[in-house]
């Protein structure tokens, strides 16, 4: 907004261009979390705000609520660089207030570390103790927020009629129509299922980061060309007026997460903890309804995809198993699927730290990998 009332003061158009807004928003963002996350860390540790020990030397771990600080700045910078719309305002609710439930959540784990030190909990309770609220309770209240986010884009977005992108057919011949109540309950399914599924991503260091800007740079991409219509007709992409707005939004949440890859990467000095992998989870799943891509959300973040069927799958094995043989049995080592390749390549690597490292850069170049096959799917072969 602040860069709009500069465009209308001073009548010059840079101020005014996707663009410039969105590089503008992307440098203020990363800007920010590179000088004030190391004050942030500083103040975490002074507070102790970590949610468990390292069982190696018994030192503490990183502090984590790293996210709270991200969404902050997130939220800060989009309201600056961005028009507010339909497309804008609905996103920055769904960011702040999926955070907002995730940090009821580290808070939680916090207090529940100290009363392991003080005596008043016993560890082997901790697991139970570690959320703030019952998980049943948790995903009630995503849902919720979905639902509610949902009704509120169908109601102030014209453009937004239930129209789906399908993958590998252009929109001229084909597109997958959901009347409303569809609509409206895939949209909620779709926000609070990826905002789970990039919790259980949430892991290793750095695990979660790339596959949130690989989906902001998709988002970003889809949203500038779809928001021109010049460039929309000729990529025979859905023209959609405003979501372009999404563009610098977008930006300001991938130049967040560049910087916090400086002091997340490993060994990480900050964990992101639930109040942003949960803001940011959510956030990925409304945009890509919004700029009707929805049914490529499993293509550009196949590795969230995977980390969040990985649990699904074993839970629900372990559940009919036991039904059945009477013991429950296990489709992976361990779930999510990151912790499966830490146990499944034990002993392959000299220290832990190095499996670490070669489970997550890998899943890296399958985020970046998904990206591009995304980008060529919808803008060329679509």
């Amino acid at each position: 907004m602040f860069l709009q009332w500069l465009y209308h003061s001073t009548g010059f158009g840079l101020f005014d261009g996707r663009l410039f807004r969105a590089g503008i928003a992307m440098l203020l963002s990363a800007g920010l979390v590179f000088f004030l996350m190391p004050k942030y860390i500083q103040l975490l540790r002074r507070l102790d705000a970590t949610s468990d020990f390292d069982k190696n030397n018994n030192a503490k771990s990183p502090p984590i609520m790293g996210g709270a600080l991200l969404v902050i700045i997130v939220e800060i910078v989009s309201l600056l660089t961005c028009q507010m719309n339909g497309y804008t305002i609905s996103t920055l609710m769904v960011l702040f207030l999926f955070s907002a439930v995730g940090a009821i959540d580290d808070i939680a784990k916090v207090r529940a570390k100290r009363l392991i030190a003080l005596g008043k909990l016993k560890a082997a309770d901790y697991m139970d103790k570690a959320d703030g609220i019952s998980s049943s309770l948790r995903l009630g209240l995503y849902f919720l927020i979905s639902f509610v986010v949902a009704i509120f884009c169908y109601k102030f977005i014209p453009e937004l009629k239930g129209n789906l992108t399908v993958p590998f057919c252009p929109i001229s011949i084909f597109q997958i129509h959901l009347p409303n109540w569809a609509f409206i309950g895939f949209m909620t399914f779709v926000i609070a299922a990826t905002a789970n599924g990039t919790n259980f991503t949430d892991g290793l260091d750095s695990l979660v980061s790339v596959p949130i800007i690989t989906s902001m740079i998709f988002v970003g991409a889809v949203a500038y060309i779809g928001g021109n219509f010049i460039f929309s007709s000729y990529l025979h992409v859905p023209y959609l007026p405003g979501c372009d707005e999404l563009f610098p939004l977008a930006m300001s949440i991938a130049g967040a997460l560049l910087a916090y890859l400086w002091f997340n990467s490993p060994p990480a000095e900050i964990y992101m903890g639930d109040s942003g992998s949960v803001g940011f989870g959510a956030a990925i799943g409304i945009m890509f309804i919004l700029i009707q891509a929805g049914l490529f959300l499993p293509l550009v973040c196949v590795v969230i995809i995977l980390e969040a069927f990985s649990v699904l799958f074993q839970m629900g094995w372990f559940k009919i198993t036991k039904k059945i043989y009477g013991t429950g049995r296990r489709l992976f080592l361990c779930a999510p699927l990151h912790h499966h390749y830490q146990k499944k390549w034990e002993g392959r690597y000299p220290s832990k730290q190095l499996l670490n490292s070669k489970i997550v850069w890998r899943l890296h170049l399958i985020s970046l990998f998904a990206l591009t096959i995304s980008m060529v799917i919808f803008f060329a072969i679509r």
